[in-house]
């Protein structure tokens, strides 16, 4: 969420409703929207060209990640809080309208006719396979892998607003900085599938992202964040390859996943990562502290950085098991 939100949260009489509201109802829905909309996606395109097709599909929500922040920096003006996030849920609401009916499943094998309560023990039961974690070393590295990236990226997404500002630039600085970072997402995600299915595959792509997202942590951000240059130059390298990241990590389990059992495999992987998230998040809040610590907030962008690196080194770990250390397409 971008300082501009933060502020205006904070200033909100009933914080316990918009908690109640965004964190448990925003939260529960896109967790139910996303695996089914993603594994859909699988559905309909060969190994060969999902990495492209995941990554436009994805790119949706950079394009949310630059568009809301650029109308929030002013309806919070004009608008206020309240019209502001009303104006938000009318534009979800339009969006999700046209993915019902769009958005359908590929039937993959025959459907046996069950009764409502099977059907519910079905969705309750089978729609996570946590035994997988622990019977295929591929898959459970490559859920390590998702856990990093992930945690890596949304922490990193959640806080750079406020160390930007903490370090005196301004709050519609850190909103124009955030902008750039997601419009050129938009382009990553869709460069990085291109770059899989044509050329070296999705987890060479994808370990590539995660060291030079590292590298742009330690070499560009933490030494030079009080820096405008080289903030600008921090988005526009961060947003691309983190674009890119996004856009592969679902491509990733795909490849090592066969399409029908991808939804319960792609739905495990992240309520694995949610669960992570639980305890990543407050740890870096609690790292960064009021974010006037200059090391503290160091301490915290090289955390971030180990996150990338780990992250490439369990895709590394998954690759290595499927094809060995051969350099090939993969």
């Amino acid at each position: 969420m971008s300082v501009g939100s933060l502020l205006a949260l904070a200033n909100c009489t009933k914080v316990y409703q918009f908690v109640l509201s965004f964190g448990v109802g925003f939260g529960t829905g896109s967790a139910i929207i996303m695996t089914p909309a993603i594994g859909a996606v699988s559905h309909y395109f060969p190994k060969s060209q999902r990495a492209t097709a995941i990554g436009v599909a994805g790119s949706g929500g950079c394009v949310g990640g630059f568009l809301f922040p650029a109308m929030l920096r002013k309806s919070y003006q004009s608008l206020g809080f309240a019209w502001s996030m009303r104006c938000v849920a009318f534009i979800d609401l339009f969006c999700l309208v046209i993915a019902l009916v769009l958005v359908k499943e590929r039937k993959l094998s025959e459907h046996q006719d069950m009764s409502t309560m099977e059907k519910v023990k079905l969705y309750l039961f089978k729609s996570f396979d946590f035994k997988a974690i622990l019977t295929d070393k591929r898959y459970f590295f490559n859920v390590l892998g998702c856990v990093f990236a992930e945690t890596g990226i949304v922490i990193t997404g959640s806080y750079f607003s406020f160390i930007t500002v903490k370090n005196g630039f301004s709050e519609s600085d850190a909103f124009l900085f955030f902008i750039v970072m997601n419009a050129f997402a938009a382009a990553g995600r869709y460069a990085s599938g291109i770059l899989a299915d044509r050329l070296l595959g999705t987890y060479n792509i994808i370990i590539c992202l995660e060291v030079i997202v590292a590298i742009s942590n330690l070499v560009i951000w933490m030494p030079f964040k009080s820096s405008r240059v080289a903030l600008w130059i921090y988005s526009v390298i961060y947003g691309t390859f983190y674009g890119g990241i996004y856009s592969l990590v679902p491509s990733c389990c795909s490849q090592i996943v066969r399409a029908d059992i991808f939804g319960s495999r792609y739905a495990t992987q992240y309520m694995v990562t949610g669960l992570c998230f639980l305890a990543f998040t407050p740890a870096a809040s609690a790292l960064i502290g009021d974010g006037m610590n200059n090391a503290r907030n160091d301490g915290y962008i090289i955390v971030m950085a180990l996150f990338s690196l780990l992250s490439a080194t369990f895709y590394f770990s998954a690759r290595t098991i499927t094809v060995g250390f051969t350099l090939k397409k993969f």
